[in-house]
């Protein structure tokens, strides 16, 4: 014999909270879920491409990031952006060295630290799996008015500091 508490209800969790239909706030947080599960299923596809895991393509795009923005980055810059053990860092920059994705060199002025780089394949690679994707989402976003595109960033700003822990101490690493 089975507790009413041992299966939820049918339908969504937000299902009469604010209103049903089209225009409602339970709507666009349905729209934002099958946004995140439509993304989550773009970024399997391009691990799967690159023949790589989650970690890996997070490292390569700090890595690109960080190139477009000038910077340079080390092991240790890198672990604290992934938010990972620094031995969990030099398994995934040997992985990565090893296939080809990243190199590494001393540092400029610190000739005992290393700066890792991007390698120009790893950026083919990336390119060949996420530039028509990519292109294909700057276009949408370009058919939006300025006022839409500012409501947008507004809302999806607003709904990651709902997101976001009251508790300072309860955290996700940085991604």
């Amino acid at each position: 014999m089975s507790s009413p508490a041992a299966s939820p209800p049918p339908g969504s969790y937000w299902d009469g909270m604010h209103g049903d239909g089209p225009d409602s706030a339970t709507e666009v947080l349905k729209a934002v879920r099958e946004f995140r599960r439509t993304d989550a299923s773009m970024r399997r596809r391009t691990q799967a491409e690159l023949a790589i895991n989650e970690t890996d393509l997070l490292a390569i795009r700090h890595l690109i990031r960080a190139e477009r923005a000038g910077e340079s980055i080390g092991p240790t810059e890198l672990s604290a952006r992934l938010g990972i053990t620094s031995a969990a860092t030099a398994k995934l920059l040997s992985r990565l060295a090893t296939t080809g994705h990243i190199s590494r060199e001393p540092h400029a002025v610190d000739r005992r630290a290393q700066v890792v780089h991007v390698t120009p394949r790893a950026h083919q690679e990336v390119k060949r799996a996420l530039g028509a994707v990519h292109q294909r989402m700057i276009d949408v976003a370009d058919e939006l008015s300025v006022a839409d595109r500012r409501a947008v960033i507004r809302f999806l700003r607003e709904m990651g500091a709902a997101m976001t822990p009251d508790d300072p101490s309860i955290s996700a690493p940085p991604h």
